[in-house]
């Protein structure tokens, strides 16, 4: 059974619904926001324009822009309900005292804060993003300052404001917050993009290493099609899909000219970096490709090194259960690998995290266990338990 004082890099958190009433009254119709009545507490849901619109033929609600729904107003209900998704042995909270000690029911007892994954409010105006990423992070130096040393509050970012993102990146981290959350894609406009590297440039100056969680801006259909076994199969693709934004940050050259700036691709299992390390290294090697002038001029790699050299210096993919991924950890390297639990997700590990652990682990010398379950994720995140 481990012995590791395990670091989830993975643990779920959101601020809490009376957040939004800080901002001016014409931004709160972006957001779920609480409304207190004679009858009762609802949670008032924006509904975007884009499903708003699919709702025009369906009856009485068609057309609406928001949605109600009755909550207890009480401390855990509301956490529940921010969250969202919550397995039913998680106690999540408000109160980081009792949120640390519900984690340690778990046998963790440090953790990355994760909150927005991407904005699923990208219909509200940019400027009303700057200020909700500005309310959320001074809310989390706030209320999670003092356990800095036992968590890292992810840094909420206006990202489709690169210039206004390099600001809060910045303001965020002079409160000791870390790291930086963003997408783990966005297909219109891939990190690749010139536009990107002021924020590349701030990241690595301030040693702010960025999260992308799964599930970002990765496009899908809309509706998305239905199919046996559509959840997992779209999971599956969202997670392998993780490589090719890690192929755009190396082969632009974003990890050769920024060797402080590390990229932790969350939740996306890790199976599959050991594969996008043999073949981005081999296709990159191969001279009769090149001969025939394929990946040249504008597709030119912008690196010196083989691809493996970037992504194991300055790549990390965490997992809750994945043997395979120990298994290639040869190719890999241990340092690549971080664990995390999904707290308090439904799909997560939590209340089981050990049991899951010592079994995937199982034969695994210890010092090498304790790295990816503590170590890499003490060292990367500045965590210190």
């Amino acid at each position: 059974m481990t012995q590791c004082r395990m670091i989830t890099t993975d643990c779920h958190i959101a601020p809490p619904f009376s957040l939004v009433d800080e901002l001016p009254e014409s931004y709160r119709q972006y957001f779920t926001r609480l409304d207190r009545r004679h009858d009762g507490a609802y949670l008032i849901r924006p509904v975007p324009p884009a499903v708003a619109a699919m709702m025009m033929d369906d009856g009485p609600e068609s057309g609406t822009t928001t949605v109600e729904v009755p909550i207890e107003d009480e401390p855990r209900a509301l956490a529940r309900a921010a969250v969202n998704n919550v397995c039913p042995e998680a106690l999540p909270s408000f109160d980081p005292a009792a949120q640390l000690a519900d984690l340690e029911r778990d046998g963790v007892h440090g953790a990355v804060l994760i909150g927005r994954i991407s904005a699923f409010d990208d219909d509200s105006p940019p400027e009303v993003d700057v200020a909700y990423c500005r309310i959320v992070n001074d809310w989390l130096a706030e209320t999670w300052g003092p356990y800095l040393d036992r968590v890292a509050p992810g840094i909420y970012l206006p990202y489709r404001d690169v210039a206004a993102s390099v600001r809060e990146l910045e303001r965020a981290a002079a409160m000791g917050l870390r790291p930086a959350l963003l997408p783990d894609g966005i297909f219109a406009r891939p990190y690749h993009l010139a536009e990107w590297e002021p924020l590349w440039e701030a990241a690595n100056a301030l040693k702010i290493p960025i999260s992308m969680h799964v599930g970002g801006l990765r496009a899908a259909p809309n509706p998305y099609p239905m199919y046996p076994g559509v959840a997992d199969v779209a999971w599956y693709n969202f997670c392998c899909g993780m490589g090719e934004t890690l192929g755009w940050l190396t082969y632009s050259g974003v990890f050769a000219r920024y060797p402080d700036l590390h990229v932790v691709m969350t939740e996306g299992y890790a199976g599959w970096l050991a594969f996008a390390i043999q073949f981005f290294d081999h296709h990159w090697s191969d001279s009769r490709l090149h001969d025939l002038g394929i990946g040249s001029g504008p597709a030119a790699p912008r690196i010196d090194a083989p691809p493996s050299f970037y992504l194991k210096r300055q790549a990390h993919a965490t997992f809750m259960w994945d043997p395979a991924a120990i298994r290639l950890r040869d190719i890999t390297g241990i340092d690549c690998l971080m664990w995390g639990n999904d707290y308090p997700h439904n799909e997560g590990s939590f209340p089981f995290s050990t049991e899951w652990v010592d079994k995937q682990f199982e034969g695994v010398p210890d010092v090498e266990v304790d790295a990816m379950v503590r170590g890499n994720a003490s060292r990367i995140f500045g965590i210190t338990v």
